[in-house]
C-alpha cells in the first residue's frame, strides 16, 4: 500500500490538466542537492538573502540515490542533473557524483554550477565520472559580474573553465541571463566566446521568480524588479547577427543534453562552439517540458514557475520508502503540469535548482 503522499498544487484556471501528462515524457530529473549558496545574485534571491533550510530538511545522498533509482529501474529516466542552490557548497558532492554513476542505468549524469570552486573541483568530479558541466557566466566584466552576483570572482570562474576543458569535459555550456539595462551590451562578446572555444553559450531569457529584485540598484523587495527587463530571443539574436553575421540552426540532436535550448552557430569562419536560446518568457516550451524537479527538501516539483509540488520525503522517512511509492509519486506530478506558466514563478530560484 502506497503512503500518503502530500500535494501542493497552486492553481490558475484554465491553466492546469491539458499539458504533458505522460511520465513517459520525462526524460530529465534535476536534483538539488543545496539551498545554499555562495553568490547573492541579483535575479536569484534578495540582496539580504535567504533563511537556508535546516540540515535535518535536506535530502540525504543515500536518499537522492533511492529517488534516482525509482527513476531508472521503474520510470527508464537516464539523464540527471546536479543543482542547487550552488551544488559545489555541499560537502561530499564528488562522493555523491560517484555514487550515483554507478547506479546501473544513469546515462548522463550533469552538473549545474557558478563557477566559483570548478578550478579546483573540476578534477576530482571528471574522475568520479560526471559527464558535463555548465556554468553560470552573466557578465565578462569583473567589476559587473562583481555587481550582479554581490559576491563573485569572475577571474576564478574562467579559471574554472580551463581547468574543465583540462580535466576533459569537452561539452561545456555557459548560461547567460540576459537582463536589460544589466548586460545586454554584452551579449555579442558572449557570442564571441565560441568562436575559438568549444563551448555552447546559452542566452536565457529573465525569469522573475520569487522576491529576486534586479540590477545593481534594486532593492529586496520583488516589486522593485524592472517590467521592462525581458530581452526576447529574436532581439538577443538580431544584436548578435548585426555585429557577428547570420546565425545558422544547429540539428538539436547534435547538442549534448536533451534541455529546451534551439541551438545555433555564426556562420562565418569556423566557430569551435555554438549559440542556444532558451526563451521560458517569449516562446513558452511547456507543452514539450521534459523535465521534473527534486528540490533540495524533497519536494517533486512539475515546473519551475508554478504547477504542482509532492512530497517525497515523506515517503523516504516513512515505514514504506519503496522504489514504487517514489515511482507512483513521479506520476502524479507530471499530471500536475501547467498548459503554459504563468508570468511569475511562485518560489526563489536558489529553492528550486534552476
Amino acid at each position: 500500500m502506497l503512503l500518503p503522499i502530500i500535494e501542493r498544487s497552486y492553481p490558475v484556471p484554465g491553466h492546469f490538466g491539458a499539458g504533458p501528462t505522460s511520465i513517459g515524457s520525462v526524460r530529465v530529473l534535476r536534483i538539488s542537492i543545496t539551498d545554499r549558496c555562495n553568490y547573492r545574485c541579483v535575479y536569484c534571491m534578495p540582496q539580504d538573502g535567504v533563511t537556508w533550510l535546516p540540515k535535518p530538511e535536506i535530502l540525504t545522498f543515500e536518499e537522492i540515490e533511492r529517488v534516482v533509482k525509482a527513476a531508472i529501474q521503474i520510470h527508464g529516466i537516464r539523464r540527471f542533473k546536479l543543482t542547487g542552490g550552488e551544488p559545489t557548497v555541499r560537502n561530499g558532492l564528488v562522493e555523491l557524483v560517484g555514487l550515483l554513476k554507478r547506479i546501473d542505468g544513469v546515462q548522463d549524469l550533469s552538473l549545474t554550477t557558478n563557477g566559483q570552486r570548478l578550478a579546483e573541483l573540476a578534477g576530482p568530479l571528471r574522475a568520479a565520472g560526471l559527464d558535463r558541466v555548465t556554468v553560470s557566466i552573466d557578465s565578462l566584466d569583473p567589476a559587473r559580474f562583481q555587481r550582479i552576483t554581490r559576491t563573485g570572482d569572475l577571474a576564478a570562474v574562467l579559471a574554472g573553465l580551463d581547468r574543465a576543458q583540462d580535466a576533459g569535459f569537452d561539452s561545456i555550456k555557459i548560461n547567460c541571463v540576459t537582463m536589460r539595462g544589466i548586460n545586454d551590451d554584452e551579449l555579442v562578446d558572449f557570442g564571441r566566446l565560441t568562436v575559438d572555444r568549444k563551448v555552447t553559450v546559452r542566452f536565457i531569457e529573465y525569469m522573475p521568480l520569487g522576491e529576486a529584485a534586479i540590477g545593481p540598484a534594486a532593492g529586496c523587495d520583488g516589486q522593485s524588479r524592472p517590467t521592462d527587463a525581458l530581452i526576447s530571443e529574436r532581439e538577443t539574436r538580431g544584436i548578435i547577427e548585426r555585429e557577428l553575421g547570420p546565425l545558422t540552426p544547429v540539428n538539436r540532436q547534435t547538442e549534448s543534453g536533451v534541455g529546451p535550448a534551439n541551438v545555433w552557430r555564426l556562420s562565418r569562419g569556423r566557430p569551435l562552439g555554438r549559440i542556444g536560446f532558451i526563451s521560458a518568457m517569449s516562446a513558452p516550451f511547456c507543452a514539450t517540458c521534459n523535465r521534473l524537479r527534486l528540490t533540495a527538501d524533497g519536494l517533486l516539483r512539475s515546473c519551475l514557475f508554478d504547477g504542482g509540488e509532492i512530497d517525497v520525503k515523506s515517503i523516504l522517512r516513512g515505514q514504506n520508502p519503496s522504489l514504487h511509492a517514489l515511482a507512483d509519486a513521479m506520476v502524479r506530478c507530471v499530471r500536475m503540469k501547467p498548459t503554459v506558466h504563468s508570468h511569475h514563478g511562485n518560489k526563489q530560484m536558489s529553492r528550486i535548482g534552476g
